[in-house]
């Protein structure tokens, strides 16, 4: 089950990466919008159920008392 955890955190780095993706354009001449923007939302969304099933993983790892970290 997708928490809201899993839902927000991709929102939370698509924000916090927009500034210097922004900055990374303007300084190399490459449209935002049409290369980068469609692709970060569409990122975003696909790492939300990602996220949810890395979480579930690590928390399973940490309660059978495993390290979490890759590899699995």
């Amino acid at each position: 089950m997708i928490q809201k955890r899993d839902w927000w955190r991709p929102f939370f780095g698509l924000c916090t990466l927009q500034p210097p993706t922004i900055l990374w354009c303007y300084a190399t001449n490459v449209p935002y919008v049409e290369n980068l923007g469609i692709f970060s939302v569409l990122a975003t969304l696909y790492l939300i159920p990602m996220y949810a099933w890395y979480e579930r993983k690590c928390d399973a790892l940490e309660k059978d008392g495993k390290p979490v970290g890759w590899p699995y």
